[in-house]
């Protein structure tokens, strides 16, 4: 796909986020863009390398650093999506015509909380989702709506259709999986999925 229309998504990939992963990479692609997390490169390939490949070829970047604090006590943070945010903002200055027109998106829990822990993000587009899945649509859907020359539908529409998508799949899949596989499926099937039902929902 164009660089014009791919989406680098960085986030955690544990289950704990996956009730605001799925909606987030559902959002992306009913808004006629491609997801890329690195999860659905090769395993063989070193996974710095698959992270600035994604980097440089998507116009697009989602960056949840939500999880990169410590999540229960004595738990270390997670500081590799805030590098992976760094990667990205030093593509967007540092890299050659193409990579200028990057527009980057933070998302966290609280707002202003990594305004106040990394002061240098001011003047990056941060948002807050409050761990609220419908909010995290929202905030996407308004931030492609201020950055993408892509027809944009309202947040409420997409919301709607991702759950009625949640219901079909786990119906469609009962018959073979069970809820367990289904929960903890790789994201590149997620992905498929989604991006056919979406293209059959929208017919």
């Amino acid at each position: 796909m164009s660089f014009e229309s791919n989406v680098f998504i960085n986030c955690p990939f544990d289950i704990e986020y996956t009730p605001l992963l799925r909606p987030l990479v559902f959002t992306t692609i009913y808004l006629d863009l491609t997801p890329h997390l690195s999860q659905t490169i090769s395993s063989s390939n070193i996974r710095i390398n698959q992270i600035k490949t994604h980097i440089k070829s998507c116009k697009y970047g989602i960056h949840d650093l939500s999880r990169s604090k410590a999540m229960s006590k004595d738990e270390l943070p997670r500081f590799n999506m805030p590098y992976e945010l760094g990667l990205d903002v030093g593509a967007s200055e540092y890299g050659g015509t193409r990579l200028k027109t990057k527009k980057i998106l933070i998302l966290e829990t609280e707002r202003y909380h990594y305004q106040k822990v990394i002061s240098d993000i001011a003047g990056q587009d941060i948002s807050s989702h409050d761990d609220n899945p419908q909010t995290l649509v929202k905030r996407v859907r308004d931030w492609f709506s201020n950055n993408s020359d892509n027809n944009v539908v309202p947040s409420s529409e997409i919301w709607t259709a991702y759950n009625q998508f949640i219901d079909d799949l786990s119906n469609s899949l009962a018959a073979n999986f069970t809820p367990e596989e289904i929960q903890e499926m790789p994201i590149g099937d997620y992905i498929k999925f989604a991006k056919d039902w979406i293209a059959e929902f929208k017919a």
